[in-house]
């Protein structure tokens, strides 16, 4: 694995759009359920067309995933994942890192990105993630 030992990966998904995907995705995340809740990790704030007309913010499943096999999964259902590094059996409040994907447009043609993964916590990162990253998943790092 490429995070700290006794740490899991857990990506999110939002619940209410669950029933947009078929069987099989539905079987995979909710058999994978950790958590559910409404609390936002992201180091930017919600937005508000996520919020209902009550103004109550929406649940997110947040779901393990292990091996490497279903570690891509998460991310074939949702291009732009997000998920948490958490040390196995601590309560949602205590991951460490969240890890997720950002694209920006790198030029002027709105066709043309370049994709980013982002963290939260460099020091963890760097320390117990990117070099098992690029080792296990062949991917390049630019400075």
């Amino acid at each position: 694995m490429f995070i700290e030992e006794n740490s899991i990966l857990l990506f999110s998904f939002y619940e209410r759009t669950l029933h947009l995907f078929n069987a099989n995705t539905q079987k995979f995340i909710s058999d994978r359920s950790v958590f559910v809740n409404s609390e936002w990790v992201l180091p930017w704030s919600e937005t508000i067309p996520h919020w209902d007309e009550q103004k109550i913010p929406p649940k997110i499943i947040c779901y393990s995933a292990a091996a490497k096999e279903e570690i891509l999964q998460p991310i074939e259902i949702d291009k732009h994942f997000r998920c948490i590094v958490i040390k196995k059996g601590e309560e949602f409040g205590k991951y460490s890192n969240v890890l997720f994907h950002q694209e920006y447009y790198s030029t002027i043609d709105e066709e043309d990105y370049e994709y980013y993964l982002g963290f939260t916590n460099k020091d963890d990162f760097l320390n117990n993630s990117l070099f098992n990253i690029k080792k296990k998943f062949s991917v390049t790092v630019k400075g």
